[in-house]
């Protein structure tokens, strides 16, 4: 295990290439793209009308300060999709812990996982990442060898993510696409709440029309 904490922070401190800042069309061009990744974690409930992708890193306390606001608000909303895009930018362990996170999907456990990571107090250490595992009922050696065999398909998603976050011109975590509406930093749940039901308004909107013609 020391060597993949050791070839994963390695890899972190590489310097990944900044795509060219893009058009208001080039945007929205890629609006429908954005939470379509098969690799990317999700929480989707049937019938859900409104998908929320959420940039962040496990080492943000910020992010950390959204996971009660998510709880509360896939709770009451039964319509509301997240999508989770690790944007490991703060730390070497940000990003050891994205990728273990994406891969804990292939054994069913990312939700607790997922959470036991943003429940963490304190900084972001190897040794909370494995209690967190633990926790969430995570088996190690599973996670190390699902990490090693889905390594391309991590990559892919984890390069595909930052493209995205230049795209948007993100400057740091969490940031929040509610449909085509971008948040930036935190919020609380009644703000959250207020831009779903924005969303979900236009795109009744949007469908009424399409119905008329």
């Amino acid at each position: 295990m020391k060597s993949l904490f050791k070839t994963i922070a390695a890899a972190a401190l590489a310097l990944l290439a900044v795509a060219a800042p893009a058009s208001a069309k080039d945007i929205a061009r890629m609006m429908a793209v954005f939470s379509d990744n098969p690799v990317a974690p999700k929480v989707a409930p049937k019938g859900y009308d409104v998908t929320i992708v959420e940039y962040f890193d496990y080492a943000c306390p910020y992010c950390k300060a959204m996971q009660p606001v998510f709880d509360n608000l896939v709770a009451k909303d039964r319509k509301v999709r997240v999508v989770y895009r690790d944007w490991p930018i703060l730390r070497p362990e940000s990003r050891i812990a994205a990728r273990l996170a994406i891969a804990s999907q292939w054994q069913d456990r990312h939700a607790a996982f997922h959470d036991a990571l943003l429940g963490l107090p304190g900084h972001l250490t190897e040794d909370g990442i494995r209690s967190s595992a633990r926790s969430a009922g995570v088996d190690w050696a599973r996670l190390e060898a699902d990490e090693k065999a889905h390594s391309a398909e991590i990559d892919a998603l984890m390069a595909e993510t930052e493209r995205h976050a230049n795209l948007l011109r993100l400057q740091g975590t969490p940031a929040l696409l509610v449909g085509d509406h971008l948040l930036r930093g935190a919020v609380d749940l009644a703000t959250l709440q207020r831009v779903v039901a924005t969303v979900r308004a236009e795109q009744h909107a949007k469908d009424g029309a399409a119905g008329t013609t």
